[in-house]
């Protein structure tokens, strides 16, 4: 399979951050903590299932969070599902390596396309978002089936299940109040709702149309969501790649911008509408409220406080590679972001996921 959506938004990130033209810096604040390697090879890919630096992944991306404290991995150019506990053991939970072709049943045998992202519902499902397949899937009591969209046929359709499209749906999360799946489709510039029984709807955003625009939701725009995580008051908010900020959709309807200025990428931590990101990736919250951000083209790991203020907790936009060690380190280019064990945050960067022990 050509990989070449796979390495569409990394190319765009890689040129927004080699370029010339300077932008604006944060100022370093002290920092305590430390950056290390929790599980994989920061630069050899693979297949291996085995502890620590011994495991091996192939491009992973999006991360989530299980309640036992271990982290899901998508680990997208292998096409798998992987696990890791916390104490760094990985192991395979659906898919066969590098198939890259959709095949429903048993885990084991099933095969994915290119999973990008993943959520785990309250009865120990796995929602997959299958990006480069274009469709959704779940597993359930060890069988991998469909759950929404049609096998690689890009497009925008809401419906029931096969029946709907998507168009690279990279960022996925389960709301808590209804056990639907929201989707962040990325090529469709829109969030899109899944109801359990696979019935697909539109949330926010309009197909096609790649701006910024905030207030009542059937009115919003998008450009580019890539991720998206719930807040524990039924907020939803969304990273966008191409404007550089992250917005907010209330529980009453409204969208809003929380950090960031669309269209103005930078690195610039302060009070949300101040603050500066460049290209963001996945997001993720933990059980205290703080929204993590992997900030990919500025190659760190952002945290928006409960306050309303956006701080950078590692790494530095200078390292391109990256290096464990105190804080702020080097993450290279971060792209998942999940809590990890013992109050750490995960990270995925390079063919490794990384752990980051700080406060935010």
């Amino acid at each position: 399979m050509s990989l070449h959506r796979r390495q569409f938004l990394r190319f765009a990130c890689t040129v927004a951050t080699c370029g010339v033209a300077p932008w604006p810096t944060t100022a370093s604040a002290a920092q305590t903590g430390s950056l290390t390697r929790w599980a994989g090879d920061l630069r050899q890919h693979g297949h291996v299932d085995a502890r620590g630096a011994a495991a091996r992944f192939f491009d992973p991306r999006g991360l989530c969070a299980e309640p036992s404290g271990g982290v899901l991995v998508a680990d997208a150019a292998n096409a798998l599902v992987r696990r890791i506990a916390p104490d760094g053991t990985v192991s395979t939970l659906a898919g066969v390596p590098e198939l890259r072709k959709t095949v429903e049943g048993p885990a084991s045998q099933a095969g994915f396309v290119g999973p990008d992202a993943l959520a785990v519902g309250a009865d120990g499902s796995v929602y997959v978002a299958d990006s480069y397949a274009n469709t959704l899937r779940v597993l359930r009591n060890g069988v991998v089936s469909l759950l929404a969209g049609a096998d690689q046929l890009p497009g925008y359709a809401d419906g029931a299940g096969p029946q709907a499209r998507f168009n690279h749906p990279v960022g996925i999360a389960l709301d808590p109040r209804s056990g639907d799946l929201l989707v962040a489709d990325a090529y469709n510039h829109t969030i899109r709702r899944v109801a359990r029984d696979g019935l697909v709807s539109t949330l926010a955003g309009t197909p096609g149309i790649n701006e910024h625009r905030d207030g009542p939701v059937r009115h919003a725009l998008f450009n580019t969501p890539v991720g998206i995580a719930v807040h524990g008051d039924g907020s939803i908010y969304v990273s966008e790649y191409f404007n550089h900020d992250l917005r907010r959709i209330s529980p009453h309807g409204e969208v809003s911008t929380v950090a960031g200025l669309a269209g103005q990428p930078g690195d610039l931590d302060g009070p949300g509408p101040s603050a500066r990101l460049r290209r963001p990736q996945q997001i993720a919250f933990d059980a205290t409220g703080v929204l993590y951000i992997a900030d990919a083209g500025n190659r760190q790991l952002r945290a928006l406080g409960r306050d309303g203020v956006l701080r950078t907790l590692a790494g530095r936009p200078d390292a391109e590679l990256a290096a464990p060690g105190p804080l702020p380190a080097a993450l290279g280019t971060p792209y998942g972001v999940a809590p990890g064990p013992g109050g750490t945050i995960a990270v995925s960067s390079g063919q490794a996921v990384l752990l980051v022990r700080g406060s935010a």
